[in-house]
């Protein structure tokens, strides 16, 4: 029987951890990057838009108030009207949403304090793909559809 020396085989610690903190720095770098693809790009947007109205509808039942969502489609803007999101430079979006809340070309999704809202459905595109957000307005729930 042999027995092999302490310094013949293996890692060691500070080796197997400069690994791993490279693998982690690989892996972040990946979920950080902005999508490239046109796919990702409009998935990611449509995700961003039904927590936007998630989150509205929310705060209406938190508050026991009316809370608004302005969406304009021509400058490719939603959100509330102190902080707006832009859509990605080429994206487009089509909405339909109740007559009372049309200003122009621009409108609002409305939430009441008991979780309905005025309804909307939003379809976006780009790049030949399309996502839709329908919120729907007696549960003021936003669903992700294709």
């Amino acid at each position: 029987m042999k027995l092999r020396s302490s310094s013949s085989a293996g890692f060691t610690l500070i080796e197997l951890l400069v690994v791993l903190g490279i693998m982690g720095l690989i892996l972040a770098s990946a979920v950080l990057a902005r999508p490239k693809n046109a796919v990702a790009r409009v998935e990611r947007t449509a995700r961003s838009m039904a927590a936007t109205f998630q989150l509205a509808r929310s705060r209406a039942m938190a508050a026991n108030t009316d809370v608004v969502v302005a969406i304009d489609p021509v400058n490719g803007e939603f959100g509330y009207r102190n902080a707006m999101h832009k859509l990605p430079k080429g994206m487009s979006m089509a909405v339909t949403i109740a007559e009372t809340e049309r200003l122009g070309d621009t409108g609002a999704l409305r939430f009441f304090p008991d979780g309905q809202s005025s309804g909307a459905d939003i379809l976006l595109s780009y790049q030949g793909h399309t996502r839709r957000i329908a919120v729907n307005w007696f549960t003021g729930e936003p669903v992700l559809g294709r």
